[in-house]
């Protein structure tokens, strides 16, 4: 019974997780392949403490779309210095900063691959969880 109600919560948190970071990954890939191009510059570049003393660095991007408006948002990328130009992919609609990115040629691959990590490693924890929710079924039956 315990392994069951473990595979249940495993299943749960970490297909929700996984769920949320592909559908994330989609939305990027969307823009990617199919969005507007623009010339953007990374705005700032700053940093935050986490609990346990290790330094995470955050950077902010601008750009101006086709209609004339300034956008900023926010998407990690390793090694962007402030300053540096990038190329901004972004689908056109009420609010482009949720669907910018710097994925892509004249920007960075690094939000790809960290995105993609994240689904394999909750995908795993979620795969273990039905395992665990089988395991857990299977002994119930017995």
């Amino acid at each position: 019974m315990e392994m069951a109600a473990a595979g249940v919560f495993l299943l749960a948190t970490f297909g929700v997780l996984c769920g949320f970071l592909v559908r994330q990954l989609v939305g990027r890939l969307r823009s990617l392949f199919g969005g507007l191009v623009a010339e953007g510059v990374c705005v700032r570049r700053y940093s935050s403490e986490g609990s346990e003393g290790n330094t995470y660095w955050h950077h902010v991007y601008g750009f101006t779309t086709a209609d004339g408006r300034y956008v900023e948002f926010e998407e990690d990328a390793l090694l962007m210095a402030q300053g540096q130009a990038v190329t901004v992919r972004y689908r056109l609609g009420k609010n482009p900063a949720r669907t910018a990115t710097v994925m892509g040629r004249g920007g960075a691959w690094s939000p790809l691959f960290g995105q993609l990590f994240g689904i394999f490693i909750s995908g795993c924890f979620a795969m273990l969880g039905v395992l665990f929710l089988w395991l857990g079924v299977d002994e119930l039956t017995r």
